[in-house]
């Protein structure tokens, strides 16, 4: 642990500016990423998927081993693919690549394999098929097995569809991991996933808050129905980012494919109920066939930008590093802004903030250019300033006051804090200005 300690603060003094202005050290990221993950459990893209265990501890009844079994194994899934994110991210970055929390988002192959995930959740929840249906309650070990399985799972989805959403708590955790020392990294990302599943393993091991939950009963079936519709809605979500990803195309190629992946569910669960092995075998074909979209989606070509997307909208020009010296060197003041259409952060800041008349009132009035840098997709100019600024991802907002050193503001923006800090920067025009 001194060895852990020792590199991790070897690797916060040679830059990272947010993990040294945490007091208390290690520890302290580590309970920031503990309340970063247990915060995520709030995001729309967690909650139907925290929701959907909950029912299924309350379906374990009254046991106290099959809650603390439903318990471990959904915090397993979730840890395990924590450490696996961690592991990739310390390797490519290993390599020499520039990524960030959310990064799998910039593959649109990953997008539309996730969406049809979400379908398929969706069309189980709704009741188009069953997962182990067929089994009675009788053979108790098997079911058992399949119930680890499902849970373990279902944890591995929180993680995934947790991945657009920057909780409070982790900004200042996320960018220490990127820049410690593997060990310490993993570390924060176990932390992370140990907040993400602290609830349900409450509920599963504190009896008090057990019986908290109501009493199993038919409402449990209308619930899952109705949560059903979050997850088709986040499928919905996917598509959409896959437009601007890929364009118009691979949303149809992705509708068509969700269509293909419901019959075939259906046909599967037709010859299960019948014992029809036939049927079931065309039913498993048309399920693989469908996820053909994926390899077929990779492969079209980019969308063109366009003025509408999050990253692209109006009163901004295009991130250049060249333009951004020129302008500070002129004295301007200047507002950069790296967001992404698969974050919903970045995507809520323009809606109620940068997107609004207000905000270009504003810019005229206080003289600032409003620069976007786009990190939708891989571009290594964007990642490069992301790097600089040791940012663990989108968004990232930096003001720069003409030759001062930038300010970074906060990930969740609001109006009074923007207009405090333009209006403060267009005041102070001059004060502070000098080489680098």
């Amino acid at each position: 642990m001194a060895l852990l300690l020792s590199s991790g603060a070897a690797s916060a003094a040679t830059g990272t500016s947010q993990a040294a202005a945490v007091p208390g050290g290690f520890a302290a990221i580590l309970a920031l990423a503990v309340l970063g993950g247990l915060v995520l459990n709030l995001m729309p893209c967690v909650l139907p998927v925290l929701s959907l265990k909950v029912l299924s501890l309350l379906d374990a009844g009254t046991s106290r081993a099959h809650a603390r079994r439903h318990a471990l194994w959904y915090t397993a899934g979730v840890m395990v693919s924590f450490a696996a994110i961690g592991m990739v991210i310390v390797a490519l970055q290993s390599g020499g690549a520039v990524i960030g929390w959310g990064f799998q988002l910039q593959q649109p192959g990953f997008v539309a394999a996730l969406a049809l995930i979400m379908v398929l959740i969706g069309l189980s929840m709704a009741g188009l098929f069953t997962l182990g249906g067929g089994m009675g309650r009788s053979g108790q070990k098997l079911l058992s097995k399949t119930g680890a399985a499902g849970d373990f799972w279902s944890g591995a989805l929180a993680c995934v569809v947790a991945s657009p959403c920057v909780a409070p708590f982790m900004g200042p955790a996320l960018a220490y991991a990127f820049t410690a020392s593997p060990a310490a990294a993993l570390l924060v990302f176990l932390a992370l996933g140990l907040g993400l599943s602290l609830p349900f393993l409450l509920v599963g091991f504190v009896p008090r808050l057990a019986r908290l939950l109501p009493k199993p009963g038919a409402w449990m079936d209308t619930l899952k129905v109705v949560l059903a519709y979050p997850m088709l809605l986040t499928a919905v979500w996917l598509a959409w980012l896959l437009g601007k990803q890929k364009g118009a195309d691979a949303v149809g190629v992705v509708l068509a494919a969700a269509v293909i992946l419901s019959f075939g569910l259906w046909l599967f669960e037709q010859g299960r109920w019948r014992s029809q092995r036939w049927r079931q075998g065309l039913g498993a074909l048309v399920v693989c066939a469908s996820a053909l979209s994926v390899g077929v989606v990779h492969r079209m070509p980019a969308a063109a930008k366009d003025g509408t997307r999050p990253s692209q909208m109006q009163g901004a020009t295009a991130y250049s590093a060249r333009d951004l010296a020129q302008a500070r060197k002129e004295g301007r003041n200047v507002l950069v802004a790296v967001t992404a259409d698969w974050c919903i952060t970045c995507i809520a800041n323009e809606q109620t903030v940068l997107g609004t008349s207000e905000f270009r009132d504003l810019l005229r009035r206080t003289q600032t250019l409003y620069m976007k840098g786009d990190w939708t997709n891989d571009d290594p100019k964007v990642g490069e300033f992301l790097r600089q600024h040791q940012a663990p991802g989108v968004p990232l907002y930096v003001l720069y006051r003409g030759m001062a050193e930038g300010v970074v503001l906060p990930q969740v923006l609001t109006p009074d804090i923007v207009r405090s800090e333009l209006e403060g920067a267009h005041r102070g025009v001059g004060a502070g200005r000098g080489p680098e």
